[in-house]
């Protein structure tokens, strides 16, 4: 009978209201509250849809530098995770912070900017900006030409 009352009570208490996760890609179906240029809608979605990993965000000579995973938000925020390697040592480190869409050439190309915010990674100022021509692929930006 005891067996009875703990399935039931965990059974219930499995059914509760869901939270989404807060790393959770953001449904194609969401709405931007940032500017997205005209016919840049279905690049903007397919961006903010979905999460890059291994993305080296800057092409400068140094420390190795890599976002493991990237999430641009509709709501111009952005998160990463990431690690700097240098003379074999790895940190590993957080960043954050706004970005926006320049120009989008297609829905797999556009000219994006991200600014940081908040970071934690050796030798990454906040305030920090890049820009860079991406290209999208099935897991997110699949190339990057920094402007």
């Amino acid at each position: 009978m005891r067996l009875n009352l703990v399935l039931s009570a965990l059974f219930f208490l499995g059914c509760g209201e869901k939270t989404p996760s807060a790393t959770a890609p953001v449904a194609a179906s969401a709405s931007f509250s940032m500017a997205v240029p005209d016919g840049g809608k279905a690049f903007a979605m397919a961006l903010t849809g979905s999460t890059t990993s291994n993305f080296a965000p800057t092409d400068s000579d140094g420390a190795s530098f890599e976002y493991t995973k990237l999430q641009f938000r509709g709501d111009g925020t952005w998160m990463a995770e990431g690690y700097v390697e240098a003379m074999d040592e790895r940190m590993e480190c957080s960043e954050a912070g706004s970005w926006r869409i320049d120009d989008v050439d297609s829905k797999a190309v556009g000219t994006i900017a991200w600014t940081v915010l908040e970071t934690s990674c050796v030798g990454r100022d906040n305030g920090t900006e890049t820009r860079a021509q991406v290209t999208l692929g099935g897991n997110g930006i699949q190339s990057a030409l920094f402007r």
